[in-house]
């Protein structure tokens, strides 16, 4: 009787044991409650954009000096919530979410910027002052008005780390001293994303030489992780920004955090991705949850690679303001930082 009563302690523990490993909120379980607004009646999963142009599209030259064709106020909506013109067309969408991860329920308001291009050429960088050297930083708004951005976002502060990094900004390489502790995103001249696992030198250089013949590497960003790729989520835990032997490149990846990512859901149609957050890590999501959070409104995104975020989280969007045009953070964060590069979606209409 005593042997059975113990068989049967050990199998509940057993199966509690499975239960616990099964119900685990550390990979793509969390549920999400969403209430979207926006300008195209929004919902759940958001869709990918569509750009219907007319006649040939002149590209844009790579050259980092040429920027983007000057927005036209005509092409904002009366809350300055989209823009449009025949060859881009990008839609805000405020979500405010709620959910539970391991420190209990949160409630906090997210943003969605879809944009959708005719060409490879409209999607860019610019960094501080068009100048490599100068390790100054900037506002990330100037840094759109500079550059005629439709909608920009943060990029990964490569001027201020000098120690690291593949770099490649609008077709110029600039550095490369990859040491393996960081993913890394590569945007081709397709406008096609590809990421790299603890990118080095060899790794990087595997994954250009498959481009498809005659593609070329546009822009570089050395920060990470991926956050989806193939439409699966990351198990973060296993990432390089977890494991990394440097605490400086961790990222606080398990605290919450304001977060932002880039997002590719298609040819020529992407998503930048905002959570807001405090610097205490009293709010926002950990870098696990912000990756299923993204899985959730695109299930079939291609990728998702998450940009420095904290302080630096800067999401740009132009702006009708009573007749004048205006460059403005989507979400006003108090801490936000001056930085020093963005990657910008333009416009290429004459």
């Amino acid at each position: 009787m005593m042997k059975h009563t113990l068989r049967c302690i050990l199998a509940c523990l057993m199966l509690l044991a499975m239960a616990c490993v099964l119900s685990s909120p550390a990979l793509a379980d969390t549920e999400f409650s969403h209430t979207l607004e926006g300008p195209d009646d929004p919902q759940i999963p958001l869709q990918a954009l569509t750009l219907e142009t007319e006649g040939e599209i002149t590209p844009l030259e790579l050259d980092q000096l040429v920027k983007g064709k000057p927005v036209k106020l005509e092409g904002l909506n009366e809350d300055s919530t989209s823009y449009s013109d025949s060859t881009i067309k990008a839609v805000i969408t405020h979500d405010t979410v709620q959910f539970k991860d391991n420190k209990g329920k949160q409630k906090i308001n997210c943003y969605i910027v879809r944009v959708t291009v005719a060409d490879p050429s409209q999607v860019r960088s610019a960094m501080s002052y068009d100048d490599y050297d100068n390790g100054k930083r900037v506002k990330a708004a100037e840094m759109a008005k500079a550059a005629n951005a439709v909608a920009a976002v943060n990029g990964d502060f490569f001027k201020y780390f000098h120690d690291s990094g593949y770099i490649v900004r609008q077709g110029t390489f600039y550095r490369n001293l990859s040491n393996g502790q960081r993913d890394v995103l590569l945007i081709d001249s397709n406008g096609d994303f590809h990421t790299v696992d603890r990118g080095d030198s060899d790794s990087i250089q595997a994954v250009i030489d498959a481009f498809p013949e005659g593609v070329t590497l546009v822009n570089s960003f050395n920060l990470g992780p991926v956050l989806i790729e193939n439409g699966e989520v990351r198990n973060i835990k296993e990432s390089a920004v977890a494991t990394a032997k440097k605490s400086g490149d961790q990222f606080q990846y398990p605290y919450r955090m304001q977060r932002v990512a880039i997002v590719q859901l298609g040819e020529l149609q992407y998503a930048i991705v905002e959570c807001n957050g405090k610097a205490d890590a009293s709010s926002g999501m950990s870098i696990q949850v912000f990756a299923e959070y993204i899985k959730d409104l695109f299930p079939d995104a291609k990728v998702a690679y998450n940009l420095d975020g904290g302080g630096s989280t800067n999401v740009i969007f132009a702006r009708n303001v009573k007749g004048k045009l205006k460059f403005e953070r989507i979400h006003k964060n108090s801490d936000a930082r001056e930085i020093s590069d963005i990657l910008y979606f333009a416009s290429a209409e004459e």
